[in-house]
C-alpha cells in the first residue's frame, strides 16, 4: 500500500525560491488546526528562514566568507525542513487534506514508511529516552549527540553525549517536558559517517 507524503522536494530548490517555499510553510502551518504541536516552534523556523535571507544579501558581495556562511545558513534550513515534514508525514498518516494544508509538496508514489534510520522513545522511568538506529555493517562505534531544544541553529551546538558499540543508548535523567533533538553517526573501517537526519522527542 502507498501513501501520500509530504515531500522535503525544497531542499533542493534554488537557494532564493527556497525562502519562498519555506515563508510559504510557516504561512500554512499557522494556526493550522491539524498540527498544533510541531517538534520545533514556527517562531524558530522563521528565525532560521530569516537569517538565511539575509546570509544571501550579505553573499552578493561574492566573498567566500559570506558564500560559506549562506550555505551553513541553508543547511540548518534544510533540517528544519526534514523535521517539520517528519512531524507532518507522522500526523497527517497519508490524509491528503491534511497535507496539502501543510504547504508542503505531496506525492502518491511514494511508499509507505519504512523503518526509520534513528528512532528516539520513552525509557521505562520518566525522564529517560531510549535511541535506536539502523545497525550499520563493520561500525565500530556510533556517535551519539543531542541538542537540548529541539535543533540548533549552529552545528557546534550539537553535544556529543556518548559514543556506543551498540546501535542504542539510554540517556536519563533529563528534565521532563524538555525538547531533545538526537542525532547519529557511525565510525567504521572507511570513516565517520555523516549523521543522520534529526529526530525531535519531548521528555516525558
Amino acid at each position: 500500500m502507498r501513501l501520500l507524503r509530504a515531500l522535503i522536494d525544497i531542499i533542493k530548490f534554488p537557494i532564493k525560491e527556497k525562502v519562498v517555499a519555506c515563508r510559504n510553510i510557516v504561512f500554512k502551518m499557522t494556526a493550522n488546526p491539524y498540527f498544533q504541536q510541531p517538534y520545533i516552534s514556527l517562531a524558530d523556523f522563521t528565525l532560521a528562514i530569516n537569517a538565511l535571507e539575509a546570509a544571501i544579501i550579505a553573499a552578493d558581495d561574492g566573498s567566500h566568507t559570506a558564500k560559506s556562511n549562506m550555505h551553513d545558513k541553508a543547511a540548518v534550513v534544510d533540517n528544519f525542513i526534514r523535521v517539520y515534514a517528519q512531524y507532518v508525514n507522522q500526523v497527517a498518516n497519508g490524509d491528503e487534506t491534511m497535507l496539502l494544508s501543510s504547504g508542503f509538496n505531496i506525492s502518491k508514489d511514494t511508499p509507505s514508511v519504512s523503518k526509520p534510520i534513528l528512532s528516539v522513545v520513552d525509557g521505562l522511568h520518566s525522564g529517560e529516552l531510549k535511541f535506536i538506529t539502523k545497525a550499520i555493517y563493520a561500525a565500530g562505534v556510533y556517535i551519539w549527540q543531542i541538542y537540548i531544544g529541539g535543533i540548533p541553529t549552529l552545528e557546534s551546538d550539537w553535544k556529543t553525549v556518548e559514543m556506543t558499540t551498540s546501535a542504542s543508548y539510554l540517556l536519563k535523567d533529563l528534565e521532563v517536558g524538555t525538547l531533545i533533538g538526537v542525532r547519529v553517526a557511525a565510525i567504521t573501517p572507511s570513516g565517520t559517517t555523516e549523521f543522520c537526519v534529526p529526530v525531535v522527542k519531548l521528555v516525558n
